[in-house]
């Protein structure tokens, strides 16, 4: 387990674990408070640095660019939607791992063919550990479940498609 800075309460891995989701996001700031320390993270996208600011010492924090797997695939998910006629589409809000139930060992919130309701919850999208419910934004019939239990999920990638 890695040491926890005793300012930050932060260690090494939660920072770098920190900016790479804040980096994998698609998010041009953040900033996080706790206490008395805060830290605000900028990306440019062209260069490929982040900058993380905590309260009193400004630190500049070199990260590698986006993989251009991963903005081909962003661009991919992003077209699926214009190339259905009819289905909705649920996007991931975040990035994180996909559980199509709310267990392991439970039936699927959803399966193909479900009638669902505006709110009503799909799947849950694991983020940072924090369980995030991923709510239909529309009524209708489940056409299509885009991605595997346990899969990781990027933002903005196309879960499901609603008729």
């Amino acid at each position: 387990m890695a040491e926890k800075n005793t300012r930050t309460g932060l260690s090494l891995d939660d920072m770098t674990t920190l900016i790479k989701a804040v980096s994998e996001s698609g998010l041009e700031s953040f900033d996080y408070k706790e206490g008395d320390f805060s830290i605000t993270l900028h990306s440019n996208r062209t260069t490929g640095i982040y900058q993380a600011a905590p309260a009193n010492a400004p630190v500049a924090l070199s990260m590698p660019d986006i993989s251009m797997a991963m903005a081909t695939a962003a661009e991919a998910a992003s077209g699926a939607e214009d190339e259905e006629d009819e289905a909705f589409v649920i996007k991931s809000p975040l990035v994180g791992t996909f559980y199509a139930a709310p267990a392991q060992d439970a039936e699927p919130f959803v399966k193909i063919g479900d009638r669902v309701k505006k709110g009503q919850v799909l799947a849950i999208v694991e983020a940072m550990k924090m369980m995030n419910e991923i709510e239909s934004d529309c009524d209708g019939t489940v056409a299509d479940i885009l991605v595997d239990n346990g899969a990781p999920v990027e933002f903005g990638q196309p879960l499901f498609k609603i008729n």
